[in-house]
């Protein structure tokens, strides 16, 4: 804002508006959608009413906000009763998530009735207020020991406290008597029963600061200070974590998949780029998939397993026994002497096929009964199975087992020339 220089606090506070604004964006798609549900309309409002408390928690906002409507500390004003009015849109949500709309709304009506009534009591005690200095950092220690300051801020707290403890009560109970089949749902209640007892710990300490100033005492005043910052980022974090987990957690296996099939898309990579010269027709992509990652890895493993249909009549036993005989010397597995000789097959076959060589018609039929790829005998499923085989197609052991089969033809071929 203009006239005064950016802190880190404003950016930290400007940063959790944000987050509650893309929070609430989210929501308010589905409210266009169910108009008439009372639940999302509580849910963004407590939304609404913590973006503006964010915002105007900033130094800088707080500031613009005086200097707008010419009334000191007038953003302190707007941040408190929003508090207050967070704590009854609390208890309002929560009693619409568990009961009834036609249950739940007589307890309602006294809620607002009394958050209201607080609301009012705040802001005639605020107008009855001397709060000449702007103080966004330490408004209720600052001018704790002028009475109606002291009360306003006194009615603020122990609304806060109020609600805050009605609501981490039910929450915790609700999470208690949940059915166990509901993991995720029981976690966001006790995340969204901990939101309140964070707001309870800041009104507290802010309590007890004020009460010290009245005595002359002002140790508290720094830390009641210090601790805005961390209690509205707390706050804002789990608030989101709250509303986030209960929808998302029960997907969480399918997005731990989805991350898996991106993990595993650079290590078949290596091993379709190399076979895709035999027949770069086969390679499709459908439509609107290409960053669909299961659909990627499918299509990946469908297309060697043509591959290396082709491959299979070009394999040679010459190079199937220079492999074992490398993986033997290595000290490996049976199972991992097998995924060694396939993938020596493999390359082979795939230069075989670059330079030229095709199958002979016998050597076909005799292949096309085979197998479509042999697995390593460790009853892993096709797609780890060809994760090892790309793993061995890069190994340096299946270039020496090519070499010392090259070596091994060429001697052959010295031994049948004739003598001159």
């Amino acid at each position: 804002m203009p006239g005064r220089p950016v802190t880190s606090r404003d950016i930290v506070f400007a940063v959790c508006a944000a987050v509650l604004v893309a929070v609430l964006v989210y929501k308010l798609r589905h409210l266009r959608a169910r108009w008439g549900d009372p639940r999302l309309w509580a849910l963004c409002t407590v939304l609404f009413l913590l973006v503006v408390i964010m915002w105007f928690s900033a130094p800088a906002s707080q500031s613009w906000a005086g200097r707008v409507t010419g009334i000191p500390n007038f953003a302190v004003l707007l941040n408190l009763c929003f508090s207050s009015a967070v704590a009854a849109a609390y208890l309002t949500l929560a009693l619409l998530w568990r009961y009834p709309t036609e249950r739940a709304w007589p307890p309602i009506r006294w809620i607002l009735t009394a958050y209201a009534l607080t609301l009012a009591a705040m802001v005639v005690l605020f107008g009855l207020s001397s709060v000449p200095e702007e103080r966004p950092f330490d408004f209720p220690v600052y001018y704790a020991t002028q009475p109606t300051v002291a009360a306003f801020v006194g009615i603020w707290l122990v609304s806060l406290l109020v609600g805050g403890t009605i609501l981490a009560y039910w929450c915790f109970s609700w999470a208690r008597a949940e059915d166990s089949n509901l993991p995720w749902l029981r976690c966001g209640l006790r995340l969204y029963g901990t939101v309140p007892l964070i707001g309870n710990a800041y009104a507290l300490l802010q309590l007890a600061a004020v009460c010290a100033n009245w005595f002359g005492v002002h140790a508290l005043n720094p830390l009641a200070r210090w601790l805005t910052l961390p209690a509205g980022i707390a706050v804002g974090a789990l608030l989101a974590a709250a509303l986030v987990v209960p929808v998302w957690g029960p997907r969480w296996p399918a997005v731990r998949l989805w991350a898996r099939r991106w993990r595993v898309l650079p290590a078949l990579w290596s091993l379709h780029r190399a076979l895709r010269p035999v027949a770069p027709e086969v390679v499709f992509v459908a439509p609107g998939k290409r960053l669909n990652p299961h659909h990627r890895v499918r299509r990946m493993m469908m297309e060697l397993s043509d591959w290396r249909w082709m491959l299979a009549p070009l394999f040679d036993p010459a190079v199937a026994a220079a492999a074992q005989r490398a993986g033997r010397q290595a000290g490996l597995t049976e199972h991992q002497i097998s995924t060694v000789i396939e993938a020596a097959q493999l390359k082979a076959a795939a230069r075989a096929w670059g330079d030229g060589a095709r199958a002979s018609d016998t050597a076909a039929e005799r292949h096309s009964s085979c197998e479509e790829a042999p697995r390593d005998g460790a009853g892993v499923d096709e797609l780890t199975w060809w994760l090892h085989l790309a793993r061995a197609f890069r190994s340096p052991m299946v270039e020496t087992a090519l070499a010392e089969q090259r070596t091994t033809r060429q001697s052959r071929g010295n031994r049948a020339l004739p003598e001159l």
